[in-house]
């Protein structure tokens, strides 16, 4: 458990099992008060206070409203203490049936500490307990003549498991209690599909979608695509599928239960938008004219619940085997870790990557070697694959912009493009 004080580059970490043994003697003393010392180290730059050990008093007096207590008889404990490298850095009491605010006795308790034992910056530690328990607590530290609150500090790692451990159950559930396989694919694809709606920024949508490009063609039915959300100039939805354009597409993936045999399907499905015909053309931002950039590269990955390979080699191998417009960039098995390739590209120097932006952008796929591909600790596959996933996307920037009248060639319209 770790908290820290804004402003002051201040920073508490108190082992959960010191924290249950607080919480023990408050919960144990209630409806009265309680209390005691807090014992530990500090950082080397002394701006992190680590605490390892309560102290019961020997002496103490309590009411509903009081607690008092004397350092007697704890001469040995606290000789003992010293020996292991520990020293006193606070106080902690019980606030029975009321809130975590420190009082003005508390207060004046921190002067007279910080007096007697000449130590910088003592800490307060007040819980919150009622008849069914712990109900809150609050780190305070003696500064500046007053008492600071500190704010307790999110540990990643255990947000990052719980949430996968979310997404594994709701997928898990899928697979064992819907038996139709359409039903249980389309299932498993919108709990992705949801997902990464919920964690993306807003400049990108998620749909399951077929990509189509100006000339009519469509790839194959994408599990998941990810798009432009601001210069999408049109999105069809006809007989319950969605076509979206190919120039607005960022990334797409196949979604299957298990890996085992798709590492080629998956591929085979992203060449298939890959090999469609974008349009770039300039644009305009922030009130400026920006010539048409150069094809941006379609991220391609697989998602899957689990994998029943024995170990990851089997997916490396298959990896290693795609070439050009068929690699795959990404991918996540929930159950054995995420994983990424690293490529080495060459970039076409006798290609007009404007004119020519297919045959260009063809020629750096065909160019690519594997380098490296990377699993992730199998703990946290899921975000270790959107945090790549995000990277990825961060580099591509924005898509190149859509020349419509391409589109309109279709209709023999044309419309003009400029105010």
């Amino acid at each position: 458990m770790k908290y820290y004080l804004a402003g002051y580059d201040l920073y508490i970490e108190i082992q959960a099992s010191v924290f249950n043994q607080i919480q023990l003697q408050a919960e144990a003393e209630y409806p009265n008060e309680n209390g005691g010392m807090l014992a530990g180290r500090y950082s080397v730059d002394r701006h992190t206070v680590y605490i390892e050990k309560v102290i019961v008093p020997v002496e103490k007096l309590t009411s509903r409203t009081t607690f008092k207590r004397k350092a007697k008889g704890l001469e040995k404990v606290w000789e003992q203490l010293v020996k292991d490298g520990l020293r006193y850095v606070g106080e902690w009491h019980s606030h029975p049936n009321g809130s975590t605010q420190y009082s003005n006795t508390d207060l004046t308790a921190m002067v007279d500490i910080e007096k007697e034992v000449t130590i910088a910056n003592p800490l307060l530690l007040i819980v919150g307990v009622r008849g069914d328990g712990l109900s809150a607590h609050t780190f305070y530290c003696y500064k500046n003549n007053k008492l600071l609150k500190y704010k307790k500090m999110i540990d990643l790692r255990n947000l990052f498991h719980g949430l996968q451990e979310q997404m594994l159950t709701s997928l898990n559930v899928n697979r064992m209690f819907i038996e139709h396989p359409g039903s249980k694919g389309d299932a498993t694809e919108q709990h992705w599909i949801e997902f990464l709606r919920a964690y993306l920024p807003e400049r990108y949508k998620v749909d399951k979608a077929i990509v189509i490009d100006s000339t009519g063609n469509v790839s194959e039915q994408m599990d998941v695509v990810i798009y432009d959300a601001i210069y999408t100039p049109f999105i069809f939805k006809q007989d319950g599928f969605m076509y979206i354009p190919a120039e607005s597409v960022y990334a797409v993936f196949e979604v299957k239960q298990d890996v085992k045999g798709y590492i080629g399907y998956a591929a085979k499905k992203i060449e298939s938008v890959r090999k469609l015909k974008r349009t770039s053309i300039s644009m305009v931002a922030s009130g400026i004219t920006k010539p048409a950039r150069p094809l941006t590269k379609i991220i391609g990955g697989i998602l899957t619940t689990t994998s029943s390979y024995k170990e990851n080699g089997r997916v490396i191998k298959q990896l290693e085997e795609l070439k050009g417009l068929q690699t795959l960039d990404l991918g996540c098995l929930c159950d054995a870790g995420s994983f990424y390739v690293d490529y080495k590209e060459t970039v076409p120097k006798d290609i007009d990557p404007i004119t020519d932006n297919f045959k260009y952008i063809e020629q750096v796929y065909e160019s690519r070697e594997v380098k490296e591909i990377e699993f992730s600790n199998k703990e946290v596959s899921l975000f270790t694959f959107f945090l790549q996933l995000v990277s990825y996307l961060k580099s591509i920037g924005t898509v190149a912009a859509i020349d419509i009248n391409a589109y309109l060639k279709a209709i023999n319209a044309k419309i003009d493009e400029d105010i």
